[in-house]
């Protein structure tokens, strides 16, 4: 994703009260990001190849080229003020996962969004970027990247995929399919499943952010 598009922002949610001084203050905060594409750092350590047809790249170490990583690396620049921190508090520590890579890219994508369409107290903004954005569809694709990223996040979407066999059991009385075809059904769905499990943890990393910056606002 190498930009949010802006064709999308009239199909977002509506503008909140001081819609204006956080999205200003988002814009500030977006200027304290570093963000490297993933694909561009592994070809610069001859991970992968240059360009075209290059055989000038190390093949023993192509393995991490299938890596965990969002297709963006995203932190916080060394100078970047303490308030920042502030903001990050639950981008780094929820109390269950510990930050990695994805949470800082859903920090980023959720702060662009707020910068452009104003504050998303119940991450709906975000859930719905990443579930039906054209240019997520590649993160999409690859949304394993996330799961693989941290164990914990496996015991989500497990709890949503008993729920949608559970649901298949209740539904079993009614005519038409069986037991094993309701349950099959449900299962062919995971990767659905997987990535709406995504689009939630990005929906409470925006809406972690935007209440930050509303309780700032409010301390002005």
């Amino acid at each position: 994703m190498s930009d949010i598009p802006r064709d999308r922002e009239t199909q977002l949610d509506k503008p909140e009260p001081n819609e204006d001084q956080l999205r200003g203050m988002a814009m500030a905060l977006r200027h304290w990001f570093e963000v490297r594409d993933v694909e561009a750092e592994q070809r610069r350590l001859g991970i992968l190849p240059t360009r075209a047809g290059d055989r000038n790249y190390d093949k023993g170490l192509r393995p991490l080229a299938l890596t965990a990583l969002p297709p963006q690396l995203v932190r916080l620049k060394s100078d970047a003020p303490m308030v920042t921190l502030h903001y990050m508090q639950d981008v780094y520590d929820d109390g269950e996962l510990r930050a990695d890579p994805w949470r800082w890219w859903f920090a980023w994508v959720a702060v662009e969004l707020i910068a452009r369409t104003g504050p998303d107290p119940q991450g709906r903004k975000a859930r719905r970027f990443l579930m039906e954005d054209p240019s997520l569809e590649p993160v999409r694709l690859q949304a394993a990247r996330w799961l693989a990223a941290a164990p914990v996040r496996l015991s989500k979407v497990q709890a949503r995929l008993a729920e949608l066999v559970d649901h298949a059991l209740d539904e079993a009385d009614s005519p038409g399919r069986t037991i094993a075809e309701r349950v099959r059904r449900s299962i062919e769905h995971f990767d659905r499943t997987v990535v709406e499990a995504m689009a939630a943890e990005a929906g409470r990393v925006s809406a972690a952010i935007s209440a930050r910056l509303a309780e700032r606002l409010s301390r002005s």
